[in-house]
């Protein structure tokens, strides 16, 4: 006769016990040789010099990776937190970027690898994402998007991607991953470093019988990001990380990768490989911007224009959107400023497109649609096109921004640089004058600056032509300008736009969730030439000469053109113009009240 006497839940059976052994094996392993782990289970082969960055940092409790663009951070990044989450039980990463999208394209990168959605990671397994706790969710796969990217696995860790609200992101613990840091202000990783203030190895208890508690791994603070400007903290925390590793602070690790050590120095255990980036785009990113180069590709901070800057980066940064560029008046009804910088000889020739918004609460505004750079790109110095074929583009451009079913030019206003140097009137606006006919056969009037002392004649002969141009002398006007962009980007009258180099962006909708918006070539030039407007705005410089007069240059330690930021200036000055107009105009609207009014009405009895 045999008795069967069922388990508590609380018993396990020998079964389970060798599972749970072997489970506890694979788990101290991979603790122990995180890489290995990763490859084995994950089937994610890393560089070596990836491998050594993977390594270094899993031990300890402050790290920072300054790498260049195109070095893969997101896809290292990916790799090192799975492996973390799996290995360490209750463990939770909140990442951290400029804007909350950023953060949302960061954890993309992970949810990707885990679901096999990367075609260049042929080996790559399920096995995270059946680790996934898809319960209690709406999420087939578990990765929830809406209101907040966040997953969490069976052993209780967890991820989330953090908003840009700072007072909605206070009180959280656990580690943080800070990615594009090199823009965050002191505040923003202040909020988000208080999240590690607490030892993960603290716990309290009401038993009298205290148990012997295995130590927990501490909380990890990681920043990432190519550099920036000395004046934002990541500056400080690369000196200060990199000292104390150098001194043997175990707790430190800063690690700094270049174009030319990808280059040279890409293999896989031991053997060298081809590396991803080649000799080619490094010698062609040096050609075309020798200064953003040296960033981007070679992690040599930028100094920016310090105190005698006419716009900081931090009032660029505040005053920049993630979004598309506008290529072309896709309502028929929008406004636009054009701002021409000409030249055909030694500086570069730049068309800055501003769209008009006029604001319910601050009025009139600007937004920075498109920037078109007038580069032949066959010739050796990248030296401006000829002016017949500038011309060209120049009114191209302005029928597409004009739109579809409105009059001639009512939808534009052009301000052209009037100096001697780039042929502003001689070359440009006499020859914009005549009516003229485009590739299509259509006829379009000719435009005119209706004020200018040189067109007191050619005002009588050419009355087709439209009084939309605005010659500005950079002699008289270059202060007033610059003191103006400088203005209207402080009051926020300025939108700029966001881009990190890559062929997408992540656009945020109405329910939280984010699409990913493909972007088309002419689309990724415009936002890169938009960025190339910024970064020159953030090195132009006011200053003082010492017979008491004002000069606006770039910053000393920088060498090149100012032709993109002259261009922000023009339109910081055609929008100080329009709101002025605007208030004048507000002012004389307004109705005089009678109803108060003494009456003049006499009581003579005549």
């Amino acid at each position: 006769m045999e008795i069967y006497s069922p388990m508590s839940s609380k018993e396990l059976s020998q079964r389970k016990i060798e599972e749970f052994n072997k489970m506890a094996r694979i788990i101290q392993w991979g603790r122990k040789n995180p890489v290995k782990f990763c490859e084995l289970f994950f089937g994610l082969k890393l560089i070596d010099y990836q491998a050594y960055c993977f390594m270094k940092t899993w031990s300890v409790q402050y790290a920072l990776w300054a790498e260049c663009r195109g070095a893969g951070k997101d896809t290292l990044m990916a790799a090192y937190n799975m492996t973390r989450l799996v290995l360490i039980p209750n463990y939770s990463i909140y990442v951290s970027s400029n804007t909350y999208a950023q953060s949302v394209d960061s954890c993309n990168k992970l949810k990707d690898i885990a679901l096999k959605r990367i075609p260049s990671f042929a080996s790559a397994t399920d096995i995270f994402a059946r680790e996934v706790d898809r319960t209690g969710t709406n999420s087939d796969t578990g990765f929830l998007q809406a209101p907040t990217f966040k997953f969490r696995l069976f052993n209780n860790s967890k991820m989330e991607a953090l908003s840009s609200n700072l007072e909605a992101i206070r009180g959280k613990r656990g580690s943080a991953w800070f990615n594009e840091t090199a823009w965050k202000t002191a505040e923003e990783l202040a909020v988000v470093e208080n999240y590690a203030n607490v030892d993960s190895n603290f716990s309290s208890s009401t038993k009298k019988v205290q148990y012997i508690q295995p130590p927990q791994m501490p909380l990890q603070l990681l920043y990432t990001s190519s550099v920036g400007d000395v004046t934002y903290p990541f500056f400080e925390k690369y000196k200060t990380f990199y000292k104390k590793m150098l001194v043997g602070n175990s707790n430190y690790f800063c690690f700094d990768l270049n174009a030319y050590d990808i280059l040279n120095h890409s293999s896989f255990d031991g053997e060298p490989i081809k590396a991803h980036l080649s000799e080619d785009i490094i010698k062609k990113a040096i050609e075309e911007d020798p200064d953003n180069a040296d960033v981007e590709l070679f992690n040599k901070f930028r100094k920016g224009g310090g105190s005698n800057a006419v716009v900081t980066m931090d009032e660029l940064i505040r005053n920049s959107t993630t979004r598309k560029p506008l290529l072309y008046n896709d309502t028929g009804k929008k406004k636009f400023i054009f701002c021409y910088d000409p030249a055909r000889n030694f500086d570069g020739s730049i068309l800055s497109i501003f769209q008009i918004i006029n604001d319910k609460e601050v009025g009139y505004k600007l937004r920075l649609e498109n920037v078109v750079p007038m580069v032949d790109q066959n010739s050796k110095n990248k030296t401006p096109l000829p002016m017949p074929a500038q011309l060209e583009i120049i009114k191209e451009l302005m029928i597409k921004y004009n739109g579809e079913r409105a009059a001639e030019w009512e939808n534009i206003d052009f301000y052209i640089d009037a100096g001697s140097g780039g042929g502003g009137i001689s070359a440009v606006a006499d020859q914009l004058m005549d009516d003229w006919v485009d590739k299509y056969g259509g006829k379009h009037r000719g435009i005119i600056d209706p004020e200018h002392k040189q067109y007191e004649t050619a005002r009588k002969k050419y009355v087709n032509a439209m009084p939309i141009v605005h010659l500005v002398d950079p002699q008289g006007y270059k202060k007033i300008m610059y003191d103006a962009v400088s203005k209207m980007v402080k009051l926020n009258l300025i939108e700029f736009a966001n881009y990190d180099n890559k062929d997408y962006i992540m656009v945020e909708n109405k329910d939280g969730s984010f699409d990913t918006v493909q972007l088309t070539q002419e689309e990724q030039l415009a936002l890169a030439q938009m960025h190339i407007a910024k970064i020159q705005l953030s090195y132009m410089c006011r200053y003082d000469t010492p017979n008491g007069g004002v000069t606006y240059e770039l910053a000393k330690d920088k060498k090149g053109h100012d032709d993109h930021a002259y261009t922000m200036a023009e339109g910081g000055y055609a929008l100080a113009r329009l709101r002025r107009v605007d208030l004048l105009t507000d002012h004389n609207k307004k109705e005089t009240g009678f109803e108060h009014a003494p009456s003049c009405v006499s009581n003579i009895d005549f």
